[in-house]
């Protein structure tokens, strides 16, 4: 349907049974690799399907495929029945297939409207002119089918990130998508803006509108999909039935192994001494906050957006400057004006925009892992010359205690699985000796797989003597890996959650500002 003439469907029985995209068979080869070996799919009309699998199992080249990125070496696609064989996007596009990346490639200089019709055709009035007034009025015909609620000539800078992804699925619509693409559409959302997303995903799969949909967060596709597909290898390793979908079952598909992100919960490598504490800490929204973390202990700090939790994390650090309060590290008191300061301190920090503030682009993986401990392998301190033998052996036994797959050391960091690069950027902080580490979202945008790895190499650090504070956008998180939890609730503490307390709806109890019938500490 066009945007000009958009008519509701009843309800859901617009969905059948009949796909609108089937792949079958399809084969992808490049020199030396196979990509994908026989991989069959469909999507049904009116489904929201989840394609699921670890970085490197095929899901990217068969979206490439599909949507004419990339020729298939053998095998078919089929839109509606029809064979498709496109040799260009557009061609995929013009067939009824939209792709929505994770950024959404949306224009910052351009308004709504324009961002909209990019690439399509414009009205015009006579002598060719664009006619704007026309073009608005469609845009916003189009976004109120959508259930999306901004100005048409708001700037795309203006905007909050989930109407962001609405206006990339309002495009979709607009350009008369049989099928969209969303291509881990939540990465950047805050927890309340997923929920509006899949609100208004089930409405337009009631009017019929197909989706694929590509996700690492387990918890979202089980919420979202009626349907999931899993790849591994480059091979279908399984498709589940919303009905009969088993977290386990699916997490074995992923990976290979049956299991569950099991939590720690033990405690038994917490010790009595303190790794950093604070009292009447206030900075940025956290306001007043006394804490004990002890050397082997998780410790979460979580909250809604805003709630002063992921600053604690940026106090400890010097990112942000302390307006009261103390902070002590054994006997010293720390004054952490800067990150500097912490790092000396033996403080270690990941951003949870990995990157944007943790990546060193176009550097190799050796160059990531020592950046913060350059000067340890200085070979003349003056002429600030490296001794390259003794820092390329350092990082390598870093790379290989935090199982880093890779080529070799000196692989541009870029060219890793998201999972892998979160791996380097954790290993960098062990050649400078820290035992405080600050994780804020450490397992943001990998895979299942990648995520349990994580895991274990934290509760490794934790079995070490490291103390750990922790922050999170996905709840469950701190269920799987935590011993215990503070929640903040504008700007102070709340409540501390322990052992089987720390649950997803105690969390969000306690950050909405509610008491638990239970109580807490």
């Amino acid at each position: 349907m066009t945007a000009e003439a958009i008519e509701l469907s009843p309800d859901r029985a617009a969905r059948t049974m009949l796909p609108v995209l089937e792949v079958r068979d399809l084969r992808k080869e490049f020199p030396g690799t196979l990509a994908l070996d026989d991989v069959s799919l469909d999507v049904r009309r009116g489904e929201i399907h989840a394609l699921l699998g670890e970085n490197g199992a095929g899901k990217s080249t068969l979206i490439k495929c599909v949507c004419g990125a990339y020729s298939p070496t053998a095998g078919e696609v089929r839109v509606d029945g029809r064979t498709a064989s496109f040799t260009t996007p557009r061609e995929a596009v013009d067939a009824g297939i939209a792709v929505v990346h994770q950024h959404f490639n949306l224009v910052p200089t351009l308004n709504v409207a324009e961002n909209l019709w990019l690439g399509e055709r414009l009205p015009r009035r006579m002598g060719g002119l664009v006619d704007w007034s026309r073009a608005h009025a469609r845009a916003r015909r189009t976004l109120d089918y959508v259930g999306l609620d901004v100005a048409t000539d708001a700037p795309i800078t203006s905007l909050r990130a989930d109407q962001l992804a609405m206006i990339s699925i309002a495009k979709a619509v607009a350009s008369d998508a049989k099928i969209i693409i969303l291509d881990e559409p939540t990465t950047a959302l805050l927890p309340h803006e997923v929920e509006t997303l899949f609100a208004q995903m089930r409405r337009l799969a009631k009017e019929g509108h197909s989706f694929l949909y590509v996700s690492h967060r387990l918890a979202e596709v089980f919420e979202i999909a009626d349907r999931a597909t899993v790849l591994r290898d480059g091979r279908n390793a399984g498709v589940f039935e919303r009905a009969t979908m088993d977290r386990a079952g699916v997490i074995e598909a992923i990976v290979g192994r049956r299991g569950e992100l099991s939590g720690r919960k033990s405690g038994s490598h917490i010790r009595e001494s303190v790794a950093i504490e604070t009292e009447g800490l206030s900075g940025g929204v956290a306001e007043d906050v006394t804490l004990t973390l002890r050397h082997g202990e998780i410790l979460g700090v979580a909250g809604l957006p805003g709630s002063g939790a992921e600053d604690v994390l940026s106090l400890l650090f010097g990112r942000i400057r302390r307006r009261a309060g103390t902070v002590r590290k054994g006997d010293l008191d720390l004054r952490l004006r800067e990150p500097a300061e912490a790092i000396a301190a033996g403080i270690a920090f990941v951003p949870a925009d990995r990157l944007a503030e943790s990546v060193f682009h176009a550097e190799s993986i050796r160059s990531n892992i020592t950046m913060p401990s350059l000067a340890r392998y200085l070979r003349d301190p003056v002429l600030r010359l490296v001794n390259r033998r003794a820092e390329s052996r350092a990082s390598r036994a870093v790379a290989e205690r935090m199982r880093v797959r890779m080529p070799g050391i000196e692989t541009a960091i870029d060219d890793l699985s998201g999972g892998n690069q979160q791996k380097v950027v954790l290993g960098r902080w062990l050649s400078t000796g820290a035992q405080v580490f600050l994780l804020n979202s450490p397992t943001a945008a990998v895979d299942v797989g990648a995520k349990a790895e994580i895991y274990e190499l934290i509760e490794e650090l934790a079995g070490e003597g490291a103390g750990i504070l922790f922050a999170s956008t996905e709840l469950e998180e701190y269920a799987v890996i935590c011993d215990r939890v503070l929640v903040f609730f504008r700007g102070r503490l709340a409540g501390e959650l322990k052992g089987e307390q720390v649950t997803e709806q105690n969390i969000m109890t306690l950050a909405a500002g509610e008491t638990l019938k239970n109580g807490c500490d």
